[in-house]
Protein backbone atom coordinates (compact mmCIF):
# COMPACT_ATOMS: atom_id res chain seq x y z
CA UNK A 1 0.00 0.00 0.00
CA UNK A 2 1.66 3.62 -1.06
CA UNK A 3 0.45 6.18 1.38
CA UNK A 4 -0.65 9.06 0.14
CA UNK A 5 1.03 12.31 2.09
CA UNK A 6 -1.79 14.84 2.23
CA UNK A 7 -4.26 12.07 3.98
CA UNK A 8 -3.56 11.14 7.25
CA UNK A 9 -2.62 7.38 7.48
CA UNK A 10 -4.73 5.66 9.61
CA UNK A 11 -7.98 7.71 7.16
CA UNK A 12 -5.79 5.57 4.21
CA UNK A 13 -5.85 2.11 6.29
CA UNK A 14 -9.65 2.75 6.86
CA UNK A 15 -10.59 3.28 3.80
CA UNK A 16 -8.81 0.17 2.45
CA UNK A 17 -9.82 -2.13 5.01
CA UNK A 18 -13.60 -0.98 4.40
CA UNK A 19 -13.02 -1.62 0.74
CA UNK A 20 -12.04 -5.59 1.71
CA UNK A 21 -15.15 -5.81 3.85
CA UNK A 22 -17.23 -4.40 0.87
CA UNK A 23 -15.85 -6.78 -1.15
CA UNK A 24 -16.29 -9.61 1.14
CA UNK A 25 -12.35 -11.04 2.19
CA UNK A 26 -14.04 -11.65 5.41
CA UNK A 27 -17.92 -13.09 6.33
CA UNK A 28 -20.55 -11.46 8.08
CA UNK A 29 -19.65 -12.14 12.11
CA UNK A 30 -16.28 -13.78 11.20
CA UNK A 31 -13.46 -12.52 13.35
CA UNK A 32 -11.19 -9.99 11.15
CA UNK A 33 -7.14 -9.96 11.77
CA UNK A 34 -5.41 -8.80 14.90
CA UNK A 35 -4.14 -5.15 15.86
CA UNK A 36 -0.66 -6.92 14.93
CA UNK A 37 -1.59 -8.72 11.76
CA UNK A 38 -3.04 -5.28 10.56
CA UNK A 39 0.36 -3.71 11.95
CA UNK A 40 2.74 -5.69 10.39
CA UNK A 41 0.89 -5.31 6.72
CA UNK A 42 0.81 -1.71 6.83
CA UNK A 43 4.45 -1.01 8.09
CA UNK A 44 2.22 1.51 11.47
CA UNK A 45 2.24 1.81 14.97
CA UNK A 46 -0.72 0.38 17.41
CA UNK A 47 -2.27 3.55 17.56
CA UNK A 48 -2.58 4.25 13.86
CA UNK A 49 -4.79 0.64 13.68
CA UNK A 50 -6.68 1.75 16.73
CA UNK A 51 -8.16 4.68 15.29
CA UNK A 52 -9.04 3.33 11.78
CA UNK A 53 -10.20 0.32 13.40
CA UNK A 54 -12.40 2.80 15.66
CA UNK A 55 -13.57 5.04 12.48
CA UNK A 56 -15.02 1.72 11.18
CA UNK A 57 -16.93 0.25 14.42
CA UNK A 58 -18.50 3.78 14.71
CA UNK A 59 -19.75 3.20 10.54
CA UNK A 60 -21.16 0.06 11.92
CA UNK A 61 -19.05 -2.23 10.09
CA UNK A 62 -17.59 -4.10 12.82
CA UNK A 63 -18.44 -5.20 16.78
CA UNK A 64 -15.78 -6.09 19.23
CA UNK A 65 -16.51 -8.88 21.77
CA UNK A 66 -15.17 -8.44 24.83
CA UNK A 67 -12.36 -10.42 25.24
CA UNK A 68 -12.33 -12.44 22.24
CA UNK A 69 -11.95 -9.77 19.29
CA UNK A 70 -13.41 -7.82 16.33
CA UNK A 71 -15.94 -9.44 14.02
CA UNK A 72 -17.87 -8.13 11.12
CA UNK A 73 -21.33 -6.73 11.39
CA UNK A 74 -22.32 -6.29 7.71
CA UNK A 75 -20.34 -5.57 4.58
CA UNK A 76 -23.32 -2.75 3.34
CA UNK A 77 -24.37 0.02 5.63
CA UNK A 78 -27.68 2.00 5.19
CA UNK A 79 -27.26 5.71 4.84
CA UNK A 80 -24.80 7.11 6.82
CA UNK A 81 -26.36 9.97 9.37
CA UNK A 82 -22.61 10.96 10.54
CA UNK A 83 -22.39 14.14 8.03
CA UNK A 84 -26.03 15.48 8.67
CA UNK A 85 -25.18 15.24 12.59
CA UNK A 86 -21.54 17.68 12.31
CA UNK A 87 -20.52 17.46 8.92
CA UNK A 88 -17.78 19.61 10.12
CA UNK A 89 -16.35 16.47 12.10
CA UNK A 90 -17.32 14.17 9.53
CA UNK A 91 -14.78 15.85 7.18
CA UNK A 92 -12.27 16.67 9.84
CA UNK A 93 -12.42 13.16 10.20
CA UNK A 94 -10.96 12.34 6.70
CA UNK A 95 -8.17 14.75 6.82
CA UNK A 96 -10.46 17.18 5.31
CA UNK A 97 -10.94 21.29 5.47
CA UNK A 98 -14.59 22.73 5.10
CA UNK A 99 -15.23 26.51 4.48
CA UNK A 100 -18.33 27.94 5.39
CA UNK A 101 -20.17 30.79 4.04
CA UNK A 102 -22.99 32.97 5.55
CA UNK A 103 -26.04 33.45 3.20
CA UNK A 104 -28.45 34.72 5.07
CA UNK A 105 -28.79 36.18 9.11
CA UNK A 106 -31.25 37.70 10.54
CA UNK A 107 -34.20 37.28 13.28
CA UNK A 108 -38.14 36.69 12.60
CA UNK A 109 -40.90 36.41 14.99
CA UNK A 110 -42.19 32.97 14.44
CA UNK A 111 -45.60 32.95 12.86
CA UNK A 112 -47.86 30.12 12.82
CA UNK A 113 -46.82 28.89 9.47
CA UNK A 114 -43.29 28.64 10.43
CA UNK A 115 -44.15 27.24 13.88
CA UNK A 116 -45.86 23.58 12.44
CA UNK A 117 -42.33 23.27 10.02
CA UNK A 118 -39.69 23.93 13.14
CA UNK A 119 -41.70 23.36 16.05
CA UNK A 120 -40.59 26.42 17.65
CA UNK A 121 -43.45 28.17 19.52
CA UNK A 122 -45.67 31.15 17.76
CA UNK A 123 -44.94 34.57 18.41
CA UNK A 124 -41.55 34.12 19.89
CA UNK A 125 -38.10 34.86 18.53
CA UNK A 126 -35.52 33.00 16.67
CA UNK A 127 -32.73 33.36 14.78
CA UNK A 128 -32.16 31.93 10.96
CA UNK A 129 -28.82 31.37 9.61
CA UNK A 130 -28.30 30.41 6.36
CA UNK A 131 -25.09 28.74 5.69
CA UNK A 132 -23.12 27.03 2.71
CA UNK A 133 -20.59 24.12 3.26
CA UNK A 134 -17.97 24.10 0.93
CA UNK A 135 -15.20 21.39 0.43
CA UNK A 136 -12.00 22.87 -1.71
CA UNK A 137 -13.90 25.80 -2.84
CA UNK A 138 -17.36 23.29 -4.15
CA UNK A 139 -20.52 23.37 -2.53
CA UNK A 140 -21.58 20.34 -0.50
CA UNK A 141 -24.39 21.18 1.27
CA UNK A 142 -26.90 24.25 2.59
CA UNK A 143 -27.94 24.55 5.81
CA UNK A 144 -30.59 26.24 7.32
CA UNK A 145 -31.19 26.77 11.23
CA UNK A 146 -33.70 28.55 13.09
CA UNK A 147 -32.52 28.93 16.71
CA UNK A 148 -35.03 29.34 19.75
CA UNK A 149 -33.70 33.30 20.85
CA UNK A 150 -34.69 32.37 24.81
CA UNK A 151 -30.82 31.26 24.69
CA UNK A 152 -30.16 34.58 22.46
CA UNK A 153 -26.89 34.82 24.63
CA UNK A 154 -25.03 31.76 23.18
CA UNK A 155 -25.28 33.53 19.83
CA UNK A 156 -23.94 36.94 21.03
CA UNK A 157 -20.37 36.79 19.79
CA UNK A 158 -20.30 33.40 18.07
CA UNK A 159 -18.81 33.74 14.20
CA UNK A 160 -21.27 31.33 12.10
CA UNK A 161 -18.40 30.59 9.95
CA UNK A 162 -17.25 27.80 12.93
CA UNK A 163 -18.91 25.00 13.58
CA UNK A 164 -22.25 25.06 15.67
CA UNK A 165 -22.35 21.79 17.35
CA UNK A 166 -19.24 21.78 18.69
CA UNK A 167 -19.05 25.08 19.61
CA UNK A 168 -22.93 24.30 21.38
CA UNK A 169 -21.61 20.49 22.58
CA UNK A 170 -18.62 20.68 23.30
CA UNK A 171 -17.28 24.50 24.26
CA UNK A 172 -20.46 25.43 25.98
CA UNK A 173 -21.57 22.11 27.75
CA UNK A 174 -25.16 21.84 26.08
CA UNK A 175 -26.88 18.71 27.37
CA UNK A 176 -28.98 17.02 24.52
CA UNK A 177 -31.66 15.14 25.66
CA UNK A 178 -33.74 14.57 21.98
CA UNK A 179 -33.34 14.87 18.89
CA UNK A 180 -35.80 14.27 16.00
CA UNK A 181 -34.33 13.36 12.52
CA UNK A 182 -35.74 12.28 8.83
CA UNK A 183 -33.68 12.00 6.04
CA UNK A 184 -35.65 11.89 2.52
CA UNK A 185 -34.45 11.99 -0.79
CA UNK A 186 -36.67 14.65 -3.33
CA UNK A 187 -35.92 16.21 -6.95
CA UNK A 188 -33.44 18.81 -6.40
CA UNK A 189 -35.14 22.33 -5.79
CA UNK A 190 -34.20 25.51 -8.24
CA UNK A 191 -32.03 27.46 -5.51
CA UNK A 192 -30.81 24.43 -3.57
CA UNK A 193 -29.62 23.19 -6.92
CA UNK A 194 -28.46 26.22 -8.42
CA UNK A 195 -26.45 26.97 -5.23
CA UNK A 196 -24.69 23.05 -4.94
CA UNK A 197 -24.17 23.50 -8.88
CA UNK A 198 -26.58 20.05 -9.37
CA UNK A 199 -27.14 18.82 -12.72
CA UNK A 200 -30.32 19.03 -14.31
CA UNK A 201 -33.20 15.92 -13.10
CA UNK A 202 -30.65 15.70 -9.98
CA UNK A 203 -32.12 14.44 -6.54
CA UNK A 204 -31.31 15.85 -3.19
CA UNK A 205 -30.92 14.91 -0.19
CA UNK A 206 -32.62 16.77 2.79
CA UNK A 207 -32.25 16.33 6.44
CA UNK A 208 -34.79 17.34 8.85
CA UNK A 209 -33.90 17.76 12.23
CA UNK A 210 -35.25 19.10 16.02
CA UNK A 211 -32.71 19.34 18.89
CA UNK A 212 -34.50 19.66 22.44
CA UNK A 213 -31.95 20.58 25.32
CA UNK A 214 -31.93 20.36 29.36
CA UNK A 215 -34.87 18.08 29.78
CA UNK A 216 -37.79 19.96 27.85
CA UNK A 217 -39.70 19.59 25.20
CA UNK A 218 -39.31 22.49 23.51
CA UNK A 219 -37.29 23.00 20.30
CA UNK A 220 -33.92 24.55 21.04
CA UNK A 221 -32.77 24.96 17.20
CA UNK A 222 -34.42 23.43 13.63
CA UNK A 223 -32.08 22.34 11.02
CA UNK A 224 -33.13 21.59 7.46
CA UNK A 225 -29.88 20.60 5.45
CA UNK A 226 -29.29 19.99 2.07
CA UNK A 227 -26.85 18.18 -0.23
CA UNK A 228 -26.70 16.20 -3.52
CA UNK A 229 -27.86 12.82 -3.73
CA UNK A 230 -23.98 11.83 -4.86
CA UNK A 231 -21.59 13.35 -1.83
CA UNK A 232 -18.76 11.17 -2.85
CA UNK A 233 -16.48 13.52 -2.35
CA UNK A 234 -16.91 13.80 1.33
CA UNK A 235 -17.49 9.65 0.85
CA UNK A 236 -20.89 8.98 2.09
CA UNK A 237 -21.64 7.49 -1.50
CA UNK A 238 -20.44 4.34 -0.14
CA UNK A 239 -23.60 4.51 2.24
CA UNK A 240 -26.30 5.60 0.39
Amino acid sequence: MEFNSSIPVYLQIKEDIVKKIRKGTWDENEKIPSELKFMEEYKVGRETVRKAIKIIIDEGYLYIKKGIGTFIAQKEVGVCVEPFISLTYFIHMRGLNINTKILEKKELVVDSDLAKVTGLKENTKCLFVKRLRLLENKPIGIEKFHFSLENEDLFKNFDFTNGISHYLFEEQQIKITKINMELEIIDAIEEEKEILELKANSKMIVSNRTVCINNSDDIFYYLKFYSGENISNIGTDKFI
